[in-house]
């Protein structure tokens, strides 16, 4: 009940509210749109899940509130302006399960609904705190919520307490950047960093700058994730594994070099390793380990 009521507070929901469900229930996402409704009293639309949960609304529909994930965005926007124009009437979207790639945020600046990314953890059922991903003051931190209250532990990594948590506090393995006003941006997970020639690398800062040039060179790529693989020089290689067909050798040089020239030597991957498909967890994340593991390469 509590953290139903403070989602309210937080996007200025009201009792006979419609809300869509377009996530499994069967996860704590779709779960807790379900418990949102029954406790503030609005009515709830769901909906199958899918790609594309907005194409079989009818637009006379007016939802005022939805969670999705950020392939469903993504597919939103590629559906066209009826898609669009149902968004546009909603209150507020929030996205979360996955991280916002740069072409992704970038296309929602088309969006008047604000569209919010959310830090959640599993202990905690529900966001913890929102970041507004579009419009012109968009901020570069994420916010805590009502009665979050935030710190880092000696490795930098966020603690959380709140009445989610019993006001115990929750140690998180997320490295961040955190503000005297409890505003924190995320940096990436500590299990993330790759340790190559003594140079401390965050997996998640190479992939957000691989997206940003994927998309300005316009390359092929459903996914991408950096990794530390075994090296007998250097402790760990830094590469870079690609869903994708093999690119053209040309294509390779010229991405590495975009990398290098927005970055340094050690920030950029030693090798990039194309797969098909991606191995992913039941919910649709990215399992790293399992993708490294099939492919048939020493893991660590």
């Amino acid at each position: 009940m509590y953290s139903a009521n403070l989602t309210a507070q937080s996007f200025g929901l009201q009792a006979g509210d419609t809300f869509l469900c377009c996530l499994g229930t069967n996860y704590i996402a779709g779960f807790m749109m379900v418990m949102r409704a029954l406790v503030l009293d609005c009515n709830l639309y769901v909906s199958p899940v899918s790609g594309n949960p907005l194409l079989n609304i009818n637009d006379t529909i007016k939802i005022d509130f939805v969670a999705f994930v950020p392939l469903q965005l993504e597919s939103i926007y590629n559906s066209g302006e009826k898609c669009f124009g149902l968004l546009n009437k909603m209150r507020a979207v929030i996205v979360g399960g996955a991280a916002v790639s740069p072409s992704l945020e970038e296309k929602l600046q088309k969006l008047q609904v604000p569209v919010y990314h959310t830090y959640s953890m599993t202990e905690t059922y529900t966001h913890v705190a929102i970041r507004q991903i579009n419009g012109a003051n968009k901020p570069a931190y994420y916010s805590p919520l009502a009665d979050v209250k935030l710190s880092v532990d000696d490795r930098g990594c966020l603690c959380i307490s709140s009445p989610l948590t019993d006001h115990k506090t929750l140690v998180t393995n997320d490295l961040v950047e955190l503000n005297n006003d409890g505003s924190f941006k995320l940096i990436g997970r500590i299990d993330n960093v790759i340790n190559s020639g003594g140079i401390k690398i965050q997996a998640e800062e190479i992939e957000y700058l691989a997206k940003k040039i994927t998309t300005e060179l316009d390359l092929p790529v459903t996914e991408l994730f950096a990794y530390g693989l075994p090296d007998e020089k250097l402790g760990q290689k830094l590469v870079l594994f690609i869903e994708s067909k093999s690119w053209p050798n040309d294509l390779q040089k010229l991405f590495l070099t975009a990398i290098r020239e927005k970055s340094n030597n050690y920030k950029t991957p030693k090798q990039l390793i194309f797969k098909n498909k991606f191995q992913r967890t039941q919910t649709g994340k990215v399992d790293r380990n399992a993708t490294v593991q099939i492919s048939g390469i020493r893991n660590q």
